[in-house]
């Protein structure tokens, strides 16, 4: 048994968050996702850098509180996406003019990226290795013939990025090491998921798979539907690609793969409140080890599904033989 008496050591997802006058400053924190320059066209900055590091990938906010020019060089093997938090004026390559953004894109690979970012929304940059990319998209769409990215997927690319960085700053600062690891590296697999899946779609239609990989599905939820579990946890879990998962309980079941998850949640719950002491056990502690975060949400999810609140089917425990 652990020692009770010393609290486990906790730290907060957003590593640092540096507030300077200086570009120089600036552009070397955001320098940890990318390499660029920055040009102040004013007399002063008030500007703030946020970094989130996640397993393979950073998450960085950058707000420079004045106006600047940015420019990023050709990316190469580096995957860089910009979402701007306000409008953005863009330029590519050598484009005689740009144009005004709101949307997520992708620096250049082979050309120098312009941006005159808004000065008080700042923007969010996500990036990763090629690599990395390269072995998320084998994951979500498995052997199937992929496009390569285009801009069309940006408006998925900034939904994802703008909930990562609300959520990691609302992470309470207290929150345990184990649970925030968890919490991150749901984060990075969704980030990478949004930029894989916006790319495009499959040239060829996805199999199901058929009642074997639901059968597969099942078990493997039996014994892996606690917290923090995702669809990318799902898919792995019995081999699939994301998109296949997402065939087998649309073509068999009707539903997604996370609707599933939380009906296989309720019903481990239901199965564990009805045979708990009431005296000895909380709807609290169920709904937890169940996979629910949220009791008040857990809550509404039950009385729905099976007509009584969670604190009632509690109280009906069943005597024993």
């Amino acid at each position: 048994m652990g020692d009770l008496g010393r609290p486990e050591a906790v730290r907060h997802p957003v590593e640092c968050l540096v507030r300077s006058s200086q570009a120089s400053v600036l552009r070397d924190e955001v320098a940890a996702v990318t390499p660029h320059e920055v040009t102040a066209l004013g007399s002063s900055l008030d500007g703030a850098v946020g970094l989130v590091r996640l397993e393979t990938s950073m998450l960085v906010f950058v707000r420079y509180g004045g106006d600047v020019i940015v420019e990023s060089p050709p990316t190469a093997s580096r995957v860089v996406a910009t979402v701007p938090l306000g409008p953005m004026h863009v330029t590519f390559g050598s484009a005689p003019s740009g144009e005004v953004k709101s949307n997520g894109f992708l620096l250049s690979p082979q050309d120098r990226t312009l941006m005159r970012p808004d000065p008080w929304a700042g923007a969010l940059v996500f990036a990763a290795d090629a690599e990395r990319i390269t072995d998320h998209r084998m994951m979500v769409f498995g052997d199937e013939s992929v496009p390569s990215p285009a801009e069309s997927y940006s408006p998925m690319l900034t939904h994802a990025c703008r909930r990562a960085w609300s959520a990691t700053k609302a992470l309470a600062s207290q929150a345990p090491g184990p649970l925030l690891d968890q919490f991150l590296g749901t984060v990075e697999d969704q980030l990478l998921t949004a930029l894989v899946l916006a790319s495009g779609a499959p040239s060829r239609p996805i199999a199901s798979g058929g009642r074997r990989h639901l059968d597969a599905l099942h078990e493997w939820l039996t014994d892996h539907h606690g917290p923090g579990v995702t669809a990318t946890d799902m898919a792995r879990g019995i081999g699939l690609s994301i998109r296949q998962l997402q065939a087998i309980t649309r073509d068999g079941l009707g539903v997604t793969p996370l609707d599933l998850l939380r009906e296989v949640r309720l019903g481990h719950a239901r199965e564990l409140l009805r045979a708990a002491d009431p005296e000895a056990v909380t709807v609290a502690h169920v709904a937890h080890e169940c996979g629910f975060a949220h009791l008040g949400r857990f809550s509404a999810s039950y009385r729905r599904r099976f007509g009584e609140t969670p604190s009632r089917s509690l109280r009906s425990r069943r005597p024993s033989a």
